[in-house]
């Protein structure tokens, strides 16, 4: 499809933008920045943006139904407070935080939250098998207990569920795959794990990234490094390619009026420092009519309140 309608609607520059998604209390669009770590929130009728630093890497957050957000970061789950900017300790990461962090993360539709990891080691950098980055999905079971809940993956992605609730999708860009698994809404487990998409594009290190669910139940993904948004009906047919007017699109989300917008966050970091300022959009919010409008927000549902298992 040829570039239709898309508007830069923040010049962000963000190193690494992520994890848009759409309050619908405050209409406003919360989204992070995992590499310059902070979380954000973006009025589309005023265009403002508010913006709270982190103290370390940001992989994603989810809204709480009890109020505020939980938010992933390399040390750990925190509940966040955006009212005073507090940030209260959940858990400790399932991982060693010298070698991961997390990444993608969302809940399904009953407020289990889910998270993957990104195989990010700081330096000094000693050297790992392969097999040493990887790690799972993890879902998290209250106090310090997180279950695995995929095989373990090197960069994950594009977590998602169908409307009925019954379909989890996931991908590991690395591996460039798109999975979907047979989804029990009432016990959490995942089976069945199917191809559900190859995604060669974007060169040696593109692939899926971030995605979302549309009420048709399709599936709408970024493509790191291809600068496209893919578009996947329920069978896993190639419905629609996107061109965006930015090579790493990161994440698209449902917003605005009923939430018939598609924002996607994107990257400048792999653009070299000396040249983003040819790019000025790089790093921005992007938002486009979208093709058929999403589905409301799932929130975190806390384990003391009666938060399934």
């Amino acid at each position: 499809m040829a570039d239709q309608d898309i508007r830069c609607v923040l010049r962000a520059r963000a190193l690494n933008g992520e994890r848009p998604g759409w309050s619908e209390i405050e209409r406003r669009l919360y989204w992070v920045d995992m590499r310059a770590p902070s979380l954000h929130a973006f009025d589309p009728v005023s265009g403002q943006d508010e913006c709270w630093a982190m103290p370390d890497w940001i992989g994603c957050y989810a809204f709480a139904a009890a109020g505020g957000l939980v938010v992933a970061l390399r040390t750990g789950l925190f509940a966040f407070d955006p009212l005073d900017g507090a940030l209260s300790f959940l858990a400790p990461p399932p991982y060693d935080p010298r070698r991961f962090c997390f990444n993608d993360g969302r809940c399904d539709r009953q407020g289990r939250f889910y998270v993957g990891p990104l195989y990010a080691p700081l330096a000094p950098r000693d050297a790992q098998p392969a097999a040493a980055q990887y790690a799972p999905v993890w879902r998290y079971g209250g106090a310090d207990r997180w279950l695995a809940a995929t095989p373990p993956v090197k960069i994950s992605n594009g977590l998602a569920w169908s409307p009925d609730g019954r379909l989890m999708y996931h991908s590991d860009t690395a591996q460039k795959t798109i999975w979907v698994w047979t989804y029990d809404p009432e016990t959490g487990s995942a089976e069945n794990q199917r191809v559900f998409a190859r995604v060669e594009r974007g060169g040696p290190d593109g692939g899926p990234d971030g995605a979302c669910v549309d009420r048709d139940g399709y599936y709408v993904c970024a493509v790191w490094g291809a600068g496209e948004l893919l578009r996947y009906d329920p069978n896993g047919r190639l419905e629609r390619e996107i061109r965006v007017p930015t090579q790493y699109p990161t994440m698209p989300a449902f917003g605005g009026e009923d939430l018939a917008t598609l924002f996607f966050t994107s990257a400048s970091y792999p653009i070299p420092e000396s040249e983003r300022g040819a790019d000025p959009e790089a790093g921005g919010l992007f938002a486009m009519e979208a093709p058929v409008p999403g589905l409301p927000p799932d929130y975190f549902q806390s384990i003391e309140n009666g938060h399934p298992q």
